[in-house]
């Protein structure tokens, strides 16, 4: 106990002015929101800028910090937790107020030991140590601390920021299983992790989106993301910086006005930013008319006439801040002074100006800085790199086109809102008159990308240079039906058509609180409610009749229904409500395809799938019932439903019911008699080997016509892969794309996956990734390659110790001819250095026809061996 009560007393003193921070500084929020996380985001998502994923809704249940650090420990599983978030949201607050209630017996009883460690502090230790070392160096007055301490219940080590260490986690290091052995830390990080050194510890990890996929998802035990602020606490937040009732009102609604304001506005500086900017603005305006902002509008009222007076540190700071682009945010001394900002002045700035660069001391007295956040670093770049244009008299159209072009081509969004803060500052200096070439210039890659998520990117670019963009354009085309902008078709303009709808003020998706009694409410609405493409009500238990009854009629006009159900209402949505929603989706009249539920809504079978599936009027086509508790029977009725003749569904998601391999003998039997189903998806469920071998029965059978099929994280090994093999050698066999993703299967399940996709297979998509691969395997697949019958065309390898001797043998089946219809492959993580880039540039150079995408993220590869990559793309034979 008195070591115990020595570390809550150090932390006492670490976190003691976090309390008064929450009492009187306005950045951090009134309240923070945890949310436990069940969706399994494709790994693309991890390398797309964290703001492209604020405007998701996922409707999951909050869940209070301390069920998330609670563990019975009845399980033999890993013990890490881990919470990601996007920059700002508060993941650090969140860690300290946690250490601070623990030591004050506020909370958190179940926990003996609690280590705070910070990803940046460790940075700073480069010799080598042991695990005791490295806590008495961050606690000192743990003199007397020992193995048998840390190996008692109840241990929790908290590791924050990920996303700021400087050493990329190697989960092939040496293990490390002794708290008293010396050795790098980046290796006892891991060792901690895959639970080598201290099995019975827990441990927190938080990061930022960009940097979760450093730890393979099989040492998780938990996952959650902390998500920002809700629009009652936006409210909250702005009533705390501009206090008076009037303004508040003003101020929100220029937020809510505009979609792209009112997602960014859930981050809580950015929240304080808009609130203080929009304070004085809203001031000065009178009656209700709104005079909106844009976003750069806003951060120049925030920051411009603070730059007018602190001139020079602004115009070092805009240089750092470009410097630093894409670099992670911790700044140390030699940052600074290396470009003429002294430590002194940078520290008098930083207490004054909080919003704009923050200060932070830690271990042995270091003091790092920050800026206020990440959206303030991209506003002072945007600033520096229009002037460092002016000052290099380049021609700033033909400038600004070239930083278009490099968005469009980089799928990380690094240079989104840096972009879009340009376009700003264009209008608001008069750099570029309404006509210039680069607004055109834009609109067509607006019309030729049109599918693309950056075409909201350069959308939002345009509408911060002009509110009305594109809109002339699209008046001009609807009146005429014939387009202003030469070389594009009807077709262009129609979708553009239909996603200009989700970019500013107009949403897809209709939401209305249902708190109340709603009848005449709902019925009021009716007119918006036919309009989106999607119906959602959120509310109490107390009016689920009232919305029912009345809305039922509405939904005929719905092509997509999407039941976004919050925890306290599962009971019911289960029972009258979802069967309501179930009665119109069988409705001669209703012409639903896409029916979706989320949130564990444990549906009664007698509601649900018998009267939808087998309707003869049904039109479904697409279900999707993710994230549902079903029992053993609940998937026997289901498949009844699957099994009737007159069900037309081709798509099916199961992913994260808590199926077994019982279920599996019931799906099975659907794929042999349900010759229309196209795509199942039984991602993150337990069925294991036994359950795959069931479902095996239906896959071989010549009734199946299953195209896609999905089986991230299902316990799948080694022995699963002859099931998997049989499958595909089968003449009858129609898959087309296979995940199997995060299993133990190993070089040896590889090895028979790869004769059976060879002896007689269609597939041309497969996921192997997190899968426990090695070099060994390489070599039955570079003689897949070179099969004649091979027509695979997309492959992802991503997260295996392949190594360069595995992309040795890769090359002999690359360069081979019969390759030519893989296009996208992917090798990130793979232990890979540039000996591997020297094998694929061979490859290339040798079959220049067919590869199209090539992704290395996460090895350490050179820049003059990516440069000779590159530099095929150049050639005319390799595009």
């Amino acid at each position: 106990m008195a070591l115990q009560t020595c570390l809550k007393a150090a932390l006492r003193s670490k976190y003691e002015s976090l309390d008064e921070a929450f009492s009187k500084s306005s950045i951090l929020p009134s309240r923070l929101c945890y949310q436990d996380i069940r969706y399994n985001y494709t790994e693309p998502e991890f390398f797309q800028h964290e703001y492209r994923r604020l405007d998701r809704s996922f409707f999951f249940p909050d869940a209070p910090l301390a069920d998330i650090l609670s563990c019975k420990c009845q399980h033999n599983r890993n013990r890490t937790v881990i919470t990601i978030g996007v920059s700002g949201v508060g993941k650090t607050t969140m860690v300290q107020s946690c250490a601070l209630d623990w030591a004050k017996d506020k909370g958190y009883h179940s926990i003996s030991f609690l280590f705070p460690l910070t990803f940046w502090e460790l940075n700073l230790l480069k010799d080598r140590l042991s695990l005791i070392e490295l806590l008495q160096t961050f606690y000192p007055e743990l003199k007397e601390l020992d193995a048998s301490v840390l190996n008692e219940d109840g241990v929790w080590f908290i590791l924050d920021g990920l996303d700021e260490f400087q050493i990329q986690l190697n989960f092939d290091c040496p293990a490390v299983s002794d708290v008293s052995e010396a050795s790098t830390v980046d290796s006892l990080v891991t060792n901690l992790i895959r639970g080598n050194l201290l099995p019975r510890a827990h441990i927190w990890v938080t990061s930022r989106i960009s940097d979760e996929y450093q730890i393979p998802p099989f040492y998780l035990l938990k996952k959650t993301e902390l998500r920002g602020f809700s629009d009652e606490e936006k409210e909250q937040h702005f009533q705390m910086v501009i206090g008076d009732d009037d303004l508040v009102n003003k101020a929100i609604n220029h937020v809510r006005i505009l979609r792209s304001l009112d997602s960014l506005c859930q981050i809580p500086p950015i929240c304080t930013i808009m609130a203080s900017a929009l304070k004085d603005h809203v001031k000065g305006q009178k009656g209700f008319k709104l005079h909106p902002l844009s976003l750069t509008e806003i951060y120049n009222l925030g920051f411009g006439a603070l730059e007018a007076k602190h001139l020079p540190i602004f115009t070092k700071l805009k240089k750092v801040a470009l410097l630093r682009m894409g670099v992670q945010n911790v700044m140390y001394e030699d940052d600074l002074s290396g470009n003429g900002i002294s430590v002194e002045e940078a520290l008098a700035f930083a207490e004054t100006f909080p919003l704009v660069l923050r200060t932070e001391t830690g271990l042995n007295g270091t003091t790092v800085f920050r800026f206020g956040h990440l959206s303030v670093q991209e506003f002072l770049a945007a600033s520096y790199k229009l002037e460092d244009i002016k000052a290099q008299k380049m021609n700033l159209s033909s400038c600004i086109q070239h930083q278009v072009d490099e968005v469009l081509e980089n799928n990380e969004g690094v240079s989104d809102l840096l972009l879009r803060f340009m376009f700003g500052l264009i209008k608001e200096r008069m750099l570029l008159p309404p006509k210039d070439l680069l607004f055109g210039y834009v609109k067509k890659k607006i019309l030729s990308k049109i599918s693309s998520y950056s075409t909201v990117v350069l959308f939002h670019c345009l509408r911060e240079y002009d509110s009305q963009a594109l809109q002339e354009e699209v008046r001009f085309f609807q009146k005429y039906g014939v387009s202003q902008i030469p070389g594009f078709s009807l077709m262009h303009w129609r979708d553009l058509m239909q996603r200009i709808r989700a970019f500013e003020g107009i949403r897809e998706t209709f939401e209305m609180e249902v708190s109340v009694r709603c009848d005449d409410k709902l019925i009021k609405n009716i007119p918006a409610m036919l309009d989106p493409s999607c119906y959602r009500a959120r509310g109490s238990v107390h009016n689920h009749r009232a919305v029912c009854t009345d809305a039922t009629h509405i939904f005929v006009h719905l092509n997509e229904l999407k039941c976004f159900i919050s925890h306290h209402m599962t009971k019911l949505v289960s029972g009258v409500r979802f069967k309501t929603h179930c009665d119109c989706a069988q409705s001669c009249n209703c012409k639903i395809i896409s029916l979706s539920t989320y949130l564990n809504i444990c549906l009664d079978i007698q509601y649900f799938p018998l009267s939808v599936l087998s309707s003869k009027e049904s039109f479904l086509r697409e279900l999707d019932l993710g994230y549902n508790s079903f029992s053993t029977s609940g998937v026997q009725e289901l498949a009844e439903g699957l099994n009737s003749m007159t069900c037309r569904l081709k798509i099916l998601r199961l992913q994260g019911c808590g199926l077994t391999a019982e279920t599996c003998q019931y799906l099975s039997q659907c794929l042999m008699q349900h010759q229309i189903l196209q795509e199942l998806d039984l991602s993150s469920n337990g069925i294991g080997d036994r359950g795959l071998k069931l479902l095996s029965h239906g896959l071989g059978s010549s009734s199946c016509r299953l195209q896609t099929l999905k089986l991230y994280c299902c316990g799948l090994t080694v022995l699963s892969c002859e099931s998997i093999g049989e499958a595909l050698k089968s003449e009858t066999s129609t898959l087309l794309e296979l995940n199997l993703s995060n299993n133990s299967l190993k070089d040896a399940g590889f090895k028979i996956i790869c004769e059976g996709m060879y002896a007689w297979c269609s597939l041309q998509k497969l996921n192997l990734t997190y899968c426990s691969l090695t070099d060994s395997c390489c070599a039955e697949l570079a003689s897949g390659l070179m099969s004649k019958e091979n027509i695979l065309s997309e492959l992802d390898l991503s997260h295996n110790n392949l190594q360069d001797k595995g992309v040795k043998k890769l090359y002999i089946g690359l360069q081979s001819p019969c390759s030519v219809f893989l296009f996208l492959f992917r090798l990130r993580t793979c232990g890979l250095t540039s000996r591997s880039v020297q094998f694929l540039t061979s490859a290339l150079k040798l079959n220049p026809f067919y590869l199209t995408e090539l992704h290395l993220v996460g090895n350490r590869l050179e820049n003059s061996e990516i440069r000779a990559l590159a530099e095929l793309t150049k050639n005319h034979k390799y595009m």
